[in-house]
């Protein structure tokens, strides 16, 4: 129930915000760029000398910039990204699959909803700060099959696949069109395929 609230909520907001400015002030953008993931949790093999290390992924997606003015702006946004969630030790004391009991990899469907407030520093150059929620569905995941050093396919449940999470966002913008990003997200979920889980992204982002 608190899911499908929220996502009417979301809806509700996006659907009001456009009404309240015209067509021409918008603008699409799609984007591109690399992450890391990291786990944040603890789990009975890991001691005070041991945490989970971070993974690399990728992400690409498009987005509808509604401003409100020179300043204020609300884009929400379709990506699909791929996450490695980085959990995995180098422990001489455990086998490999104990090491990675924990890995995930997800392929991953998200929208992210992002405020932005924008500034001009110097000529044609500004800053945009911006923070908002985003929805996450994994569309397909891999971990590594117990007692084996092979992945396999995970299966499970739309709500094992879902997670609510929040994103920051910093960004050069350099003209009109094109912006280098740098991004903040963390997925609050404690169950499910993607939990706890924070990413740090840089992208390239180009509007129209």
């Amino acid at each position: 129930m608190m899911k499908r609230l929220l996502t009417l909520s979301i809806a509700f907001i996006i659907a009001a915000a456009a009404a309240t400015v015209a067509e021409a002030q918008n603008r699409w953008n799609i984007y591109a760029g690399g992450n890391i993931s990291h786990l944040c949790e603890t789990a009975p093999m890991i001691g005070s000398d041991r945490s989970f290390g971070w993974g690399g992924g990728a992400f690409a997606g498009a987005g509808y910039e509604i401003n409100f003015n020179s300043h204020w702006s609300l884009t929400p946004q379709i990506e699909l990204a791929y996450s490695n969630n980085g959990a995995t030790l180098s422990s001489a004391e455990m086998d490999f699959s104990h090491n990675h009991a924990s890995w995930l990899s997800t392929l991953n469907l998200n929208i992210p909803i992002i405020a932005s407030f924008r500034f001009p520093v110097a000529g044609e150059v500004g800053l945009r700060l911006g923070a908002g929620p985003c929805l996450y569905e994994s569309l397909a995941g891999w971990h590594y099959r117990p007692g084996s050093t092979e992945k396999e396919s995970m299966s499970g449940s739309v709500a094992d696949r879902f997670n609510i999470g929040v994103t920051g966002e910093a960004a050069v913008e350099t003209g009109s069109h094109f912006a280098y990003m740098l991004r903040v997200q963390y997925q609050m979920l404690r169950e499910g395929w993607t939990r706890r889980t924070v990413g740090l992204s840089l992208g390239v982002r180009y509007s129209f």
